[in-house]
C-alpha cells in the first residue's frame, strides 16, 4: 500500500528535493514535456522511494525506471559525456559542474538549459557541461 504524503511528510520530501533532487525534477520536468500534464514530484517522489527507484536523499537508483512509470512508455538510459550529440529520438538531462558542486537540468537535445530546476543556478551559470544522461524511447 502506497504511503499517503501528509502536510508533515510534504515539507520534509520539498526540503529533500530542494537540496538533493535535481535530477529527480529534471526527470519530472522531462516526462510533463513527453505527456503534456502536470506532475506531482512531491507525490512522486514518495511513490519512487517506496518502488526502490531513488533512495531518501534523492539518490536516482533507476532514473529509466521512474521516467517509464511517469510517462506510460519504456526508456533506456545511458551516460554520456558532454560532447554527444544528442540523436532526435532521445532526451538528455544535463550535468553542470562547478568546483564541488554538481546540477543536473533538463537540456534541448542540443546541450542548452531548457529547464533548472534551481531557476537559475550558480553551477549553471558559472560551471562547465561534464556530462549527458541520455534517455531513449524502447520499442
Amino acid at each position: 500500500m502506497e504511503q499517503q504524503v501528509t502536510t508533515e511528510s510534504r515539507q520534509r520530501v520539498a526540503k529533500t528535493l530542494g537540496e538533493y533532487g535535481c535530477y529527480f525534477l529534471s526527470v519530472v520536468k522531462l516526462a510533463e514535456e513527453i505527456t503534456g500534464r502536470r506532475i506531482d514530484a512531491i507525490a512522486e517522489f514518495v511513490k519512487m522511494r517506496e518502488r526502490k527507484y531513488l533512495d531518501d536523499e534523492a539518490t536516482m537508483l533507476n532514473p529509466d525506471g521512474i521516467l517509464s512509470d511517469l510517462t506510460g512508455k519504456r526508456f533506456s538510459l545511458h551516460k554520456e559525456s558532454a560532447d554527444y550529440q544528442t540523436a532526435r529520438n532521445e532526451h538528455e538531462i544535463l550535468l553542470f559542474a562547478n568546483g564541488k558542486y554538481q546540477h543536473f537540468v533538463l537540456g534541448n537535445g542540443r546541450g542548452e538549459v531548457i529547464y533548472d530546476p534551481l531557476g537559475k543556478s550558480n553551477t549553471v551559470a558559472n560551471g562547465t557541461l561534464i556530462g549527458k544522461r541520455i534517455f531513449t524511447p524502447v520499442a
